[in-house]
């Protein structure tokens, strides 16, 4: 093999990483401006020209539909970003217009793989608004006798709540720190004779109910329930039987108690306790708190509580679940400009993670 073919060999090996660096565009942005405003008028035109690029580099490079139709759900969440996903930003022309317009021209690298990832991540938060996760449990309070009429109902619940949308999970510890929210499913029963033309009658009550709890602390927010009346001498049989109806009664009730708590749970303003690891000082985690408060989204405050080392603590009003938030700190425009995050541990509204610097 000669030297011109090793070559050969040589250069095509390196393409494919050029080319997936990046998809080189060119975009146009305008703005209007008012006497003595221009330089405003340059900055809105030059955003729009950044924007503009991020979306033409989607619609050449980007070939699968399902990115695409995200792209275009999340378009505003991933274009109000759009710087961090553009490299070698060069101004091509700028001009104003005796019509008061001012438009910039630019030529830009957008990293695609970080924009699809980002794409993703935001799609993953969508799934969270659009498919609530419910962990089912049953009530400590329930009698041993009940259990198993009690587990019957809960499988059932499952099944409906899986039917329309819902993500259920089973009562187990790794899964608590990560639900939406909790349902305790109550089931007690109590019988009773009496005599109705000199027949002993025995009439047995059953009642189902329902607590929706939000996991981080326990508070009840909803409750649905349903009694229902059946004779028989057969106690077991009357519960199960009981326990269906009560539940084919209540779901209707349940199931918009539901999505109402998870709606307002979610958009929700929440206090997340948040610890990051490897911060280098206390100017750092002060920055941090800043950079958390201006510049992620649903961020109504953040504050240092307490710096040692390089541990710092924060305390954050967030409107989102806590998952929610690991998503956008990882997030490719929010690490390239910031910081790498890994996560340590996630328990209800209490998070640990790790950056590097």
């Amino acid at each position: 093999m000669n030297a011109k073919i090793l070559l050969t060999l040589f250069l095509c090996l390196l393409m494919p990483c050029s080319a997936g660096a990046g998809e080189v565009v060119t975009a146009k942005g305008m703005s209007f401006f008012e006497p003595g405003r221009e330089l405003i008028a340059r900055d809105k035109a030059l955003d729009a020209a950044k924007r503009e690029a991020v979306e033409m580099a989607v619609g050449v490079s980007v070939e699968s539909r399902t990115v695409v139709e995200n792209f275009q759900v999340n378009r505003d969440q991933v274009l109000s970003h759009a710087s961090g996903y553009l490299k070698n930003v060069k101004i091509l022309d700028e001009k104003k217009s005796d019509l008061g317009t001012y438009t910039v021209t630019i030529e830009a690298e957008v990293e695609i793989p970080a924009l699809v990832g980002d794409l993703d991540r935001f799609k993953k938060i969508l799934g969270w608004q659009k498919n609530p996760k419910i962990r089912l449990v049953i009530e400590p309070g329930v009698a041993a006798e009940h259990l198993s009429a009690a587990r019957k109902s809960l499988d059932r619940l499952a099944g409906k709540l899986r039917t329309d949308g819902f993500r259920v999970f089973k009562d187990t510890a790794a899964d608590s720190a990560m639900m939406g929210l909790q349902v305790g499913l109550g089931l007690e029963m109590a019988s009773s004779e009496s005599d109705y033309q000199g027949v002993r009658i025995k009439l047995n009550e059953v009642s189902l109910s329902a607590n929706i709890y939000r996991p981080s602390d326990g508070e009840v927010l909803a409750t649905a329930g349903a009694v229902k009346s059946l004779p028989g001498a057969n106690r077991l049989a009357a519960l199960d039987k009981g326990a269906g109806q009560c539940l084919d009664e209540m779901w209707r009730d349940l199931r918009r108690q539901l999505t109402r708590t998870w709606e307002k749970e979610f958009y929700s303003q929440r206090t997340i306790d948040l610890v990051i690891t490897n911060v280098p000082s206390q100017a750092r985690a002060l920055e941090i708190a800043s950079i958390l408060k201006s510049d992620v989204s649903s961020m109504a405050d953040a504050s240092v509580v307490r710096f040692d080392k390089t541990r710092a603590e924060y305390s954050l009003q967030y409107k989102g679940w806590t998952e929610q938030l690991i998503t956008e700190l990882q997030m490719s425009y929010f690490s390239e400009r910031y910081f790498v995050s890994e996560l340590e541990k996630i328990s209800g509204n209490q998070l640990v993670i790790s950056i590097r610097q």
